[in-house]
């Protein structure tokens, strides 16, 4: 009479066989060290190569690799024998070869099963084909490349005659002052910040993979320092509680911020109140408060500026718009960029003190203690 366990064992396994056979681009396996025990009809679709030769003979995994991974992935498979043994799991990606030269690649996870005192363990697997992504990837990988040269072409072969071009003039305006020169020296100078500018742009990827927890007061009044000291007032919060983020591309977002708000138009105001909660600095011009939003879920930038007409507030973050005839037109494209890495939301609208009012929001902020 059969066992009613082996019975139930063998019901189940067969269910979770009929239940994988139908899983496209999915291969699930099981087995051990000495060879398959199951393997999933997705096999073929991913390897192009018949389940029943890789389940007489293990090796044509090894054969399907890749020739510049397989020595990457006898490595891995060497480590995961003890890893396993241990009851933990592996992942790992590696490129294959199909029949026909086809290059793919794919993913591997190897689970752990349960085995007894003294027998070789076993694992299911699960194989997957992760071509599309690892070319999106690449491709990104590329592009990042290509701007990273770009950025390097700004930075020395235009900075060099910048550099010249500003000694020169330097030199003329020491025997003539002519309004012209000024003209010459301003034009310079707005060179100069786009170049900063499109480099700040080119590694904002690179610096957004590092992120912490930061304070947001505290990283305002380090950003307003740099640009507005001198130029403003600043009214901010004590208490604004702490985000996660990269410190020094929310250190710039302020800082670019705060330039837009200075830069677009300064006001004479009344003494805000100086409440004790408030940090000042500088002088009067404009004034700038950081606070966060009603919701919790972001903070604001506002000031008493001009202001931006309606009409222009859906395009202040494409390139070149600029809020002065000054500026480099990068400034609030920047901190768009910043926000979409973090994974934010940013939106322009008027301030209650008829200013600007800058809003970043889908951010989750710990409260502070």
């Amino acid at each position: 009479m059969p066992d009613p366990i082996q019975h139930q064992q063998l019901t189940e396994r067969t269910d979770f066989h009929e239940f994988v056979d139908r899983l496209e681009s999915v291969v699930v396996w099981s087995g051990d060290v000495s060879g398959f025990d199951y393997m999933s009809p997705a096999f073929e679709e991913i390897y192009g190569r018949p389940v029943e030769a890789v389940m007489e003979e293990m090796s044509v995994v090894i054969e399907s690799t890749h020739p510049d991974d397989r020595e990457m992935v006898a490595k891995m498979m060497a480590g995961a024998d003890e890893r396993i043994r241990n009851g933990e799991s592996v992942r790992e990606e590696h490129r294959i070869v199909q029949p026909d030269g086809e290059v793919r690649w794919v993913e591997t996870r190897i689970f752990p099963l349960e085995s007894g005192p003294g027998e070789a363990p076993e694992v299911v697997g699960v194989t997957i084909d992760i071509t599309d992504r690892k070319r999106t990837e690449l491709e990104l990988e590329r592009q990042n490349e290509r701007l990273e040269r770009f950025a390097n072409v700004l930075s020395h072969d235009l900075r060099g005659p910048l550099t010249a071009a500003r000694g020169y003039l330097e030199l003329v305006t020491d025997e003539f002052s002519h309004w012209y020169l000024d003209a010459v020296g301003q034009s310079l100078t707005r060179i100069e910040e786009i170049i900063s500018d499109v480099l700040a742009l080119s590694r904002i990827g690179k610096m957004a993979e590092t992120s912490e927890s930061v304070d947001l007061a505290e990283t305002a009044s380090g950003a307003w320092q740099i640009t507005g000291e001198d130029r403003g007032y600043l009214v901010e919060m004590d208490d604004l509680g702490t985000i996660e983020a990269s410190r020094s591309l929310l250190g710039q977002l302020f800082e670019n911020a705060f330039r837009n708000a200075l830069e677009h138009g300064a006001t004479s105001h009344s003494d805000p109140g100086g409440s004790e909660d408030a940090l000042e600095h500088g002088s009067q011009d404009v004034t700038v408060q950081v606070g966060l939003l009603d919701e919790q879920n972001g903070f604001y930038i506002a000031d008493d500026g001009e202001g931006i007409p309606e009409a222009e507030q859906e395009e202040v973050f494409e390139a070149g718009y600029s809020t002065s005839d000054t500026g480099s037109g990068y400034g609030l494209l920047i901190i768009r960029e910043i926000v979409d890495v973090h994974g934010w939301d940013v939106r322009i609208t008027d301030a209650e003190t008829s200013g600007v009012r800058l809003e970043v929001s889908n951010v989750n902020v710990v409260p502070a203690h």
